[in-house]
């Protein structure tokens, strides 16, 4: 998995979501749902909007709210979601050198996407593989 312990720290490294080591780790840990401090964490240490990550993960600004007063986990999708936001952050702050880049990156239009912004692509399987893909290209200089 690309940088596993950047993706840990941005979930709130093992205090909050365990010490997964692989990616098949991450899956009962998602099953659970995350923690709702793992939601926090990535906030804080990636300086996004709470209504990017709302919009990323696609819960309402008052569900998050509501989880959070109650210390509720996140739910499974929620989770998974969650999980590829991190990944995807990770992957982009190695590949252009750092979070500045990451963040300015995902709330850029993207013509290699087709247009959207690639955080809002992060919703479904396919639109995070073609992020992804983006990233690889980009990595190894193909015009992206």
């Amino acid at each position: 998995m690309e940088n596993m312990v950047r993706v840990k720290n941005y979930l709130g490294g093992a205090k909050i979501i365990g010490s997964p080591k692989t990616e098949l780790d991450f899956v009962p840990i998602i099953r659970r749902g995350f923690p709702f401090s793992a939601f926090t964490s990535l906030r804080e240490r990636t300086q996004l909007s709470e209504e990017e990550l709302c919009r990323s993960l696609r819960i309402a600004k008052r569900t998050a709210a509501r989880r959070k007063q109650d210390h509720a986990r996140l739910k499974p999708a929620e989770s998974e979601l969650l999980l590829r936001l991190a990944r995807v952050l990770a992957a982009a702050v190695e590949t252009l050198g750092s979070e500045d880049k990451a963040r300015a990156w995902l709330r850029a239009p993207n013509r290699a996407l087709g247009g959207p912004m690639p955080i809002d692509l992060l919703d479904t399987g396919l639109g995070f593989e073609e992020v992804m893909d983006v990233l690889a290209r980009v990595e190894y200089g193909v015009y992206s």
